[in-house]
């Protein structure tokens, strides 16, 4: 769906976001914090058809075109295509103070977009995973990182929402010496306020059947792998409970491995964040592992870690991962010494429902901003505004569609 080319023009945005999915969770959550900051935006981005196919944004958007993921080729095609529909909206592109784009592709069509509308704005530079191939050897590899640092040297100010992704990949690999900011994975707190942190938690007798849940991107097979041991090895005590979309996976792979396990289940797709007190009241313990990433896996910091520790779920996540530093720093949860079900199945039979209430009412204590983004957004923007050497004129937020509050998990 395209919004009229007439309405945008009229537009004179202080900030341009460019996304590469509008039904993505994580652009939905970006964008509304932008908004609720009053920040004056238009996005130009794609949509994916993975899920959440019908959503349309409720803030000014210009779709460039549906992307399929691995099909670099048609990729390429719609790339082509969205630079035209850029010049076609070039007039906000020319009054816009900021450009801010997420992932490498997206920096390279806002840097051509710039170059072709003659915008003067400065560049901002997000990134929310390390793409697997640009910590790889080969041509490949070589090429995307050469690219990536011509983004790096043309932006104002790079965006990530690990440390771990400037201390292991940006600094030493890219020698990147420029000004960065991290900016974690948490939701607005606008979007959060209106959800209990106390939420049911089930304990049936002295021994509990602990129920481990998995959301979001259902993407990692070693972490399907480590789950269905476990719930063999401990049918008894275990329940595994999936929410999310599993289409990087497949749907037909999740299903093939847990149609004839009673204590694993798959119900689907939820709305983020409306839905996240009826899913993690479902769960005992937050899985909070991806294996599949390469480097990437090593260094992120997931969604779920955040928005299970703000209802109090402990997060399951491994030492020597960036999520397991944080978990065991913050004291989230559970940090194993390494993918092992054996270890995970003896903590998990040793606890009691003493145990466990302690290391819940211990995460409910922590202060909320731990989980929401209270002010962290709003210290960007004045990053944002210091690098571009004005002040941002704050305006009233626009005014969220009720209905804005339940967007679709992708992650």
């Amino acid at each position: 769906m395209f919004i009229e080319k007439t309405t945008i023009d009229d537009a004179h945005p202080w900030l341009i976001y460019l996304s590469p999915d509008c039904t993505d969770s994580a652009v939905q959550k970006r964008v509304h914090g932008f908004l609720s900051e009053g920040i004056d935006l238009v996005s130009f981005s794609f949509r994916r058809a993975r899920y959440n196919v019908d959503y349309v944004p409720d803030w000014p958007n210009v779709e460039l075109g549906i992307t399929t993921e691995r099909r670099l080729l048609a990729r390429l095609f719609v790339f082509l295509r969205a630079l035209w529909v850029i010049y076609c909206h070039r007039r906000p592109w020319r009054s816009a103070s900021v450009l801010y784009a997420r992932n490498l592709d997206m920096a390279l069509l806002a840097l051509i977009g710039k170059a072709i509308t003659r915008c003067p704005a400065s560049f901002v530079y997000e990134i929310l995973d390390i793409h697997p191939a640009t910590t790889k050897p080969g041509i490949r590899g070589v090429f995307l990182r050469w690219l990536e640092r011509r983004v790096l040297n043309r932006s104002q100010l790079l965006v990530v929402s690990s440390p771990a992704f400037l201390q292991n990949y940006f600094h030493p690999v890219q020698g990147f010496t420029g000004k960065s900011f991290v900016l974690e994975n948490k939701w607005p707190s606008e979007e959060m306020s209106n959800l209990p942190r106390e939420i049911p938690c089930e304990l049936n007798g002295a021994e509990p059947k602990w129920t481990i849940g998995w959301f979001g991107n259902i993407r990692c097979p070693k972490s399907l792998e480590l789950l269905t041991e476990l719930a063999d090895a401990l049918p008894e005590r275990v329940r595994i409970y999936i929410r999310g979309c599993a289409s990087l996976m497949g749907k037909q792979k999740l299903m093939d491995v847990i149609r004839d396990r009673e204590n694993m289940v798959f119900e689907g797709e939820y709305c983020a964040p409306r839905e996240l007190p009826a899913i993690y009241s479902n769960v005992h313990f937050n899985w909070c592992v991806d294996l599949c990433g390469g480097k990437n896996s090593l260094w992120l910091l997931p969604n779920r870690m955040y928005e299970g520790g703000y209802f109090g779920i402990p997060a399951l996540a491994i030492a020597g991962y960036e999520t397991g530093r944080i978990v065991r720093q913050r004291k989230l949860g559970i940090s194993l010494d390494g993918p092992d079900v054996e270890e995970l199945g003896e903590i998990l039979s040793n606890m009691t429902r003493e145990d466990y209430e302690r290391l819940r009412r211990r995460i409910q204590s922590l202060p909320v901003a731990n989980f929401v983004d209270h002010g962290d957004l709003a210290q960007l923007m004045r990053t944002v505004s210091q690098e571009n050497g004005h002040r941002t004129v704050l305006k009233p937020a626009r005014e969220i569609q009720a209905d804005s509050v339940g967007q679709k998990i992708a992650k």
